[in-house]
């Protein structure tokens, strides 16, 4: 194979930056054009794993030299399709759809579980084992399409989560390919970390998280470097960026997951 290009996705943690972001970064340390980033900010797993496969569908051609990087969003994001089209949102002016870069005739959008009102009133839904479903559905879902199409990859988490392993969970922990999957396992405080994420934007003092020696999440990694955009948000800065982008390149290496002719 001829890996010449680079494709990345996720949320915020994963978009285009004025400087470079950890998934612009990677690909400079690898040596890859960057060819497309799908990311999104507020978006949830769904829509990244929708808009990867999509994309690649498109383009097939672009299967056989593409390397790509996947930041997975918080489990408890769940996405859906904009009822309007593209086009009808642009005619609206409506802010906030990514229409120039991925292309797409619909859109998506999220909501948060922990703020949704209708989901509360079920007492018969367990919001964090249906999170969890779907989320190792995604995981599962594209790292079998990347292995059918042969196409090399990186995953990691952009925000924490901490993904049951017990029971019924079990043969869907063992069937994700750590291999390929930056700290996949979660940290002691991740249940700590994912609370102090999702009230991030109603917090006063500067972030922070408990401190581990094992850092799961980009997110926790750059709260506990202090490398975080400003006191009380808690996306990266550019060092927080090129931190993470050569601990992944070095992920990368080690496991030989960028082939070589």
């Amino acid at each position: 194979m001829n890996i010449k290009h680079h494709l990345s996705n996720g949320c915020s943690f994963s978009t285009k930056k004025r400087y470079l972001s950890c998934h612009q970064k990677l690909g400079e340390l690898l040596e890859l054009q960057p060819t497309m980033n799908l990311a999104k900010g507020g978006r949830g797993n769904d829509r990244c794993v929708q808009t990867t496969i999509h994309w690649f569908l498109k383009n097939p051609e672009r299967m056989k030299d593409t390397f790509v990087s996947i930041g997975w969003s918080s489990a408890h994001r769940w996405d859906y399709v904009h009822k309007l089209t593209t086009a009808e949102l642009k005619e609206r002016g409506v802010k906030g759809y990514k229409f120039e870069v991925a292309k797409f005739d619909r859109q998506w959008a999220s909501w948060r579980t922990w703020e949704q009102d209708w989901i509360a009133r079920d007492k018969d839904c367990d919001i964090d084992a249906s999170s969890a479903v779907r989320l190792y559905t995604n995981i599962i879902t594209l790292q079998n399409f990347f292995k059918l199409h042969n196409i090399p990859y990186v995953m990691y988490w952009a925000l924490t989560n901490d993904l049951p392993q017990e029971g019924d969970f079990d043969v869907l922990y063992n069937a994700v390919d750590q291999r390929h999957f930056m700290n996949f396992k979660a940290s002691e405080h991740a249940q700590e970390n994912i609370s102090i994420y999702n009230r991030m934007k109603t917090m006063l003092d500067r972030v922070t998280v408990a401190n581990t020696k094992y850092v799961q999440s980009h997110f926790e990694y750059c709260a506990m470097k202090g490398w975080t955009k400003s006191a009380n948000d808690g996306h990266p800065n550019h060092k927080g960026h090129h931190g993470w982008a050569q601990l992944l390149f070095e992920f990368v290496q080690k496991n030989q997951l960028l082939p070589h002719d």
